[in-house]
């Protein structure tokens, strides 16, 4: 069969198991060179038991995380406790609903914890940089993220 002209823009979606500190789970989770050459990270997940990720970092591009119920027919039904750490006093914002959660270039945020998870969360990240990293200040090295059940 011969090749189509526009087929080298659909790929395999980029399924892998993901650990959380035992914890381990089927999402997505791909940089620029998983997704085409996007300008991007992705990241898709079915959180089913309470953890934290973290420490407090920045990216230098915009992030934004998706709360949504995991009922396709029904993504506002949503159970679960969620609290994420913004800004450089450390200010919690406690999510109980649907949310988006839009985080500037440069926005201290994390830990961000799924305290209670009553029915699973879909979880949809996305960085709007090419290379995925956590920084404290501008210039500094990426360091390790940590996950932890709670």
């Amino acid at each position: 069969m011969a090749e189509k002209k526009y087929g080298k823009y659909v790929s395999p979606a980029p399924i892998s198991q993901i650990p959380h500190d035992g914890y381990n789970f089927e999402g997505i989770y791909a940089h620029q060179e998983g997704l085409g050459g996007a300008n991007c990270t992705l990241a898709f997940q079915y959180i089913t038991v309470p953890f934290e990720e973290g420490p407090p970092h920045k990216h230098n591009g915009h992030q934004l995380l998706v709360f949504v119920g995991s009922n396709l027919e029904k993504m506002s039904d949503f159970d679960a406790d969620i609290e994420i750490v913004l800004g450089d006093e450390l200010e919690i914002q406690n999510i109980n609903s649907p949310s988006v959660v839009s985080i500037p270039p440069g926005l201290t945020h994390c830990p961000l914890r799924f305290t209670r998870i009553g029915k699973p969360v879909l979880f949809i990240e996305i960085v709007l940089e090419g290379s995925y990293k956590r920084v404290l200040e501008p210039g500094e090295e990426q360091f390790e993220a940590y996950t932890k059940l709670l």
